[in-house]
């Protein structure tokens, strides 16, 4: 479930320049088969960092670790903040269902509370919204201090809430000693681990001999790289796909690139390249086509016997012949050594006549 998260996140526009925002997206799933009851995102600039339900607690970035480490009373105050806000959460949409008439069992509620931050003027901004059974319900205006319904459903709702400022003033309070001071400190330790960066483990992979040849890196940090194929030093696109860009779990990334290697002479091979490159990164990782470093999972390479396999079979074939000769050998001397034994155990004639 984490993977589908980081992966729907990594595909959200981040924040640009000295803007950032942190948030909070909270779900309720009560009745719903193989869902968790209650469960919150923490989102940094459209990344995943932060993840609990019921059953799972997740932190999903090295900064925030490094966070928690140097913070961990500070931290295990928020997070028990955050989850004592599930009563209240519960309580603030218990009407929600019972307004679109939906069957209860079903409900999918969701919450998202987010701070926006300019760092260069220091500007700060609130959003909320509330989204029911996959439809915007109700969302605020922070200037106004005013709930709007996005549903005609919602209608009797904001007028409750409009009417008691109770839901406008918890909310107003996690926005501002929640949201902005965590935000703040949470960049801090994401800028500095931004500045590290991280190169990947290259591998070459082919499903079958008529598969194209993958050149797949993987750990790499941050995603700001770049992969290709070149021959004879120079970038080809010719039989060459790219892959997406993906995240890991550890919030480093993972891509691939494709050659259509098929037509390409054995001999001409060693002229190929895979080249990964990192921003900011004078090194590159440059891995050579070859067919010995190439995983794969048939065991027979059609075509071409690679050097270690000839050398293998020699190998082999020295053993085998060294054996015959060794076991060729023993029996020779077993057999000479059986008749010594009965050339010397049968009596001669003139010791049987005595």
């Amino acid at each position: 479930m984490i993977k589908v998260i980081a992966l729907l996140l990594l595909l959200q526009n981040a924040a640009s320049g000295e803007k950032y925002y942190l948030e909070f997206d909270r779900f309720l799933y009560p009745g719903v088969p193989n869902f968790p009851e209650y469960g919150v995102m923490m989102v940094l600039d459209g990344f995943l960092a932060f993840y609990h339900d019921e059953k799972v607690n997740h932190i999903n970035q090295d900064w925030l670790k490094q966070y928690v480490k140097e913070h961990t009373e500070e931290w295990q105050s928020d997070v028990g903040a955050c989850l004592a806000y599930n009563f209240i959460f519960k309580d603030q949409t218990k009407n929600f269902n019972t307004q679109s008439n939906q069957s209860e069992g079903n409900e999918i509620i969701q919450q998202i509370i987010r701070c926006d931050w300019d760092e260069e003027t220091d500007n700060t901004n609130g959003h909320v919204k509330f989204g029911n059974n996959g439809e915007d319900f109700i969302t605020l205006d922070a200037k106004t201090e005013t709930w709007f319904a996005t549903n005609p459903k919602a209608e009797v709702i904001i007028e409750t809430w409009n009417a008691d400022k109770t839901t406008y003033e918890i909310t107003k309070y996690i926005i501002q000693n929640g949201c902005l001071p965590l935000l703040k400190a949470f960049v801090k330790y994401e800028k500095s681990y931004l500045n590290t960066k991280v190169l990947p483990s290259v591998f070459l992979l082919q499903k079958s001999p008529s598969s194209p040849v993958t050149c797949h890196a993987t750990g790499f940090f941050p995603d700001k790289g770049i992969m290709f194929w070149r021959k004879d030093g120079e970038e080809i696109h010719e039989g060459v796909e790219h892959g997406d860009l993906l995240p890991n779990d550890d919030g480093s990334f993972q891509m691939s690139v494709y050659l259509e290697a098929l037509k390409i002479p054995p001999e001409d091979w060693g002229r190929y390249e895979c080249v990964f490159q990192l921003s900011g990164v004078q090194n590159y990782v440059v891995t050579k086509l070859d067919q010995d470093s190439i995983r794969s999972n048939n065991p027979k390479k059609e075509g071409l016997l690679t050097t270690t396999s000839i050398a293998v079979i020699a190998t082999m074939g020295c053993v085998i012949v060294i054996i015959i000769v060794a076991l060729s050998s023993t029996a020779f001397k077993k057999r000479n050594v059986t008749h010594s034994i009965e050339r010397s155990s049968t009596p001669s004639s003139e010791t049987a006549s005595l």
